[in-house]
């Protein structure tokens, strides 16, 4: 019975430790009005944590409403930080308003990861100590002392103003767990650290804790005495705690001990105590526990009626609170749904806000792409310029080297031709040179002989011969310009130009070739030029090698033909043939 009774009252003390009790807070209209006036999502949440504190150090229940507001505050400023703190709010409501341990367990663990993906290592501890209480209450000590350890590893730097706030948290609840397992020198270990701690943090609550812990673990290793001592020194700090959960949980420990020590009538004046903070407290388990208590003293004074009376008291209380029970686990599902409403809403919100992401992201990626395909266009366009640019250059050079090349393939199939238009001046500059040589030759002869009229009469003739060669001269010369001219890319400017003495050139020229290639070509040149045209401005070279060309293949043309024509000849007659080739 004392075990349970301890159970169930540390679910109460622990409340002290969740939350810190010494912060001063303004009342709760005060905080209300304050709530109204600001519209600042991180402000408002302060103030209903500031609230939810504000109704547990004054002994009020947790209000489910303002733990929905504070959810969707958080969701709101989707702050992993403030979802923990959100969590461990609606856990403890579950746990302390409703008594439903599984729910709680639920929000608590819902809290770890945020508060662990925030790095907020004040409220992992809290979250864990909290978790500690609920199997504590459940009575798995094993699973509460690994979360308690779980909180002890996780507490605030050194450094922390907290530190020593959850710290105090992590001996008490160490102590309270040795306590329960009947380890009274761990629990007694545990309890002065406890002491120690409080002193350091300089609250009452905590050192009226470590009073009574102490006190408690000093009565279960039978050192009377000592326990006696230090219970008293907590009851000096009585009046100062107004904390009533705190109050019930010292009031059923040093109950316990008067009992254990058969001091019935102390006992029993702490019975009222406790009987009268139940009433006051509106709280049923609290009346619970001191019509019990009550029982065991009247039972022990051996006074029936008072202790059957209690015993009454007792079976109606526990049929309250199971009706309560009832009561509050429809209350539960009710408040559930609506935390299910507002998670899924969160839900929603966080689809569609990742849907947009999604349709943002694929829109950026497809200007992205098309920004990429018009820059590599516009680079292959560049490129493609450029090579454009790069080939009509080669093209140009191509085609100029083509033109020099197609004249210089022209002034190769006109080698011979040309060489044959020359060698006719030449054999008359020749042949005049060779007769003028032997008119001199006899003209010295006459001036010897003193014939001076002879001697006229042959320079004449050599005059005349001179006038020839230089005919001759120049003739070959023009040719030799001409074909300097074909060679040459010239200047591409027109200039006047005896069309009747170019066509007639490049006649020559052609049939010259071609006799050149084939001795067996013959033709006869026929012209007939029109000598009124006189000069026309074209471009010589040019104009040549049109009329070069043209007069050539018109040549090549006749000579396919001959060819054609010897050909059937050769094998219609063959004989006949072979004469006219002997011939």
């Amino acid at each position: 019975m004392h075990k349970m009774l301890k159970l169930i009252t540390a679910i109460i003390f622990y409340i002290t430790f969740t939350f810190n009790c010494t912060a001063q807070h303004t009342g709760n209209d005060s905080l209300q009005a304050l709530l109204a006036s600001t519209s600042q999502p991180l402000q408002r949440f302060d103030l209903i944590r500031k609230e939810l504190e504000g109704n547990l150090t004054s002994s009020r229940n947790i209000d489910s409403s303002v733990c929905i507001q504070l959810l969707d505050i958080a969701q709101h400023l989707k702050s992993d930080s403030l979802l923990a703190i959100s969590y461990n709010w609606i856990g403890s409501y579950f746990l302390f308003n409703k008594g439903d341990n599984i729910a709680a367990l639920e929000y608590y663990f819902k809290g770890i990861p945020l508060a662990e993906k925030a790095n907020d290592k004040r409220r992992i501890s809290s979250l864990y100590f909290d978790i500690t209480l609920v199997y504590s209450q459940l009575k798995n000590y094993a699973a509460a002392f690994d979360n308690n350890i779980k909180g002890g590893e996780n507490l605030p730097e050194k450094s922390s103003p907290m530190y020593d706030f959850m710290l105090v948290q992590y001996q008490r609840n160490l102590s309270e767990y040795y306590l329960a397992v009947h380890n009274a020198d761990s629990a007694l270990y545990y309890a002065k650290l406890t002491a120690v701690t409080a002193n350091r943090v300089g609250a009452r609550t905590f050192v009226f804790s470590s009073f009574f812990l102490t006190g408690a673990a000093y009565a279960m290793a039978k050192k009377t005495a000592m326990a006696d001592s230090i219970f008293k020194k907590a009851i000096a700090l009585l009046p100062l705690v107004k904390f009533n959960p705190l109050r019930s949980q010292f009031y059923i420990e040093y109950i316990q001990f008067l009992l254990n020590a058969s001091r019935l009538v102390e006992a029993k004046i702490f019975c009222w105590k406790l009987l009268d903070l139940g009433n006051t407290y509106n709280s049923n388990p609290i009346r619970l526990q001191a019509v019990g208590y009550m029982q065991q003293v009247f039972d022990s004074l051996h006074q029936t009626d008072s202790a059957y009376y209690y015993s009454r008291q007792e079976s109606k209380i526990s049929a309250d609170i199971f009706s309560e029970g009832n009561i509050n686990r429809i209350q539960a599902l009710s408040f559930h749904e609506k935390l299910r409403s507002i998670e899924e809403e969160a839900k929603l919100a966080a689809n569609r806000n990742q849907v947009k992401q999604y349709a943002l992201v694929a829109v950026l990626l497809f200007f992205i792409l098309i920004g990429l395909l018009l820059y590599r266009n516009n680079r292959q366009r560049r490129k493609a310029n450029t090579v454009l640019k790069t080939t009509l250059s080669d093209l140009k050079s191509t085609q100029s080297q083509l033109i020099q090349s197609e004249k210089m393939a022209s002034l190769g199939e006109l080698t011979a031709g040309i060489a044959h238009e020359i060698q006719n001046p030449l054999n008359f500059v020749n042949n005049f040179s060779e007769v003028s040589n032997e008119l001199i030759v006899e003209m010295n002869d006459e001036l010897d002989k003193g014939d001076i009229n002879e001697a006229k009469a042959i320079a004449s003739d050599i005059k005349q011969n001179l006038e020839k060669i230089n005919h001759h001269g120049k003739r070959a010369d023009a040719i030799v310009k001409g074909m300097m001219q074909h060679s040459s890319s010239g200047s591409g400017k027109k200039e006047p130009t005896d069309i009747n003495k170019l066509a007639d050139e490049y006649l020559r020229l052609a049939y010259h070739g071609l006799r050149a290639k084939d001795k067996s070509f013959n033709a006869t040149l026929k012209t007939d030029y029109d000598k009124s045209i006189g000069n026309i401005n074209i471009i010589p070279q040019d104009i040549g090698r049109v009329i070069l060309n043209l007069i050539t293949m018109l040549f090549m043309r006749l000579m396919k033909r001959r060819n054609q024509e010897l050909k059937t000849m050769n094998q219609q007659f063959p004989s006949t043939q072979k004469k006219l080739m002997a011939n």
